[in-house]
């Protein structure tokens, strides 16, 4: 029998055992202890962190939006609202757009602005008890380097496109 990873033997027990079968001892392969349960290579939608009482969740725009787009999808609508079910009622939430310093067509400014719009609109759709007020910045307010010893870093840009949610509670 070949050994798969642990994501692959869940993917193929979830393909091949037939509803409301049970397994037998011997057909459960144990997973490597190597094997973490998150591969590091692969980007959060979010980050959160809390300070005294105020809470900022940072969501990676790479991953909300196509480039140069200010569109999401369903799954990312439905992710935002989880994300903010647990945000006090009637809290006041700041929802705030920033971009990297590549130009954009239209201007990192207007791009910031209808992302943190979109980001906005799916929270008031999950949470429409919530004040939400909503700022782009563009490129003004960035978190990280976007160039290392003269040389472009694509990890820093990345950093530097987010729309950022803040709260109190």
């Amino acid at each position: 029998m070949r050994r798969v990873t642990a994501y692959a033997a869940l993917g193929l027990a979830l393909l091949v055992v037939p509803a409301g079968a049970a397994l037998a001892d011997d057909d459960v392969i144990p997973l490597d202890p190597s094997i973490t349960a998150l591969d590091p290579s692969i980007t959060p939608l979010e980050t959160v962190t809390t300070e005294d009482s105020r809470t900022e969740i940072a969501l990676s725009s790479d991953i909300l939006f196509d480039v140069g787009s200010a569109e999401l999808d369903a799954p990312a609508s439905a992710r935002i609202g989880e994300l903010v079910a647990e945000i006090p009622r009637g809290a006041e939430v700041a929802v705030d757009g920033h971009t990297d310093s590549i130009p954009y067509a239209r201007g990192n400014q207007v791009l910031s602005e209808e992302r943190a719009q979109a980001v906005a609109d799916a929270i008031a759709a999950a949470r429409p008890d919530l004040r939400l007020t909503v700022t782009g910045y563009g490129d003004t307010r960035p978190v990280a380097d976007e160039e290392v010893d003269g040389q472009d870093d694509p990890a820093g840009r990345a950093q530097n496109r987010r729309v950022e949610i803040r709260y109190d509670g």
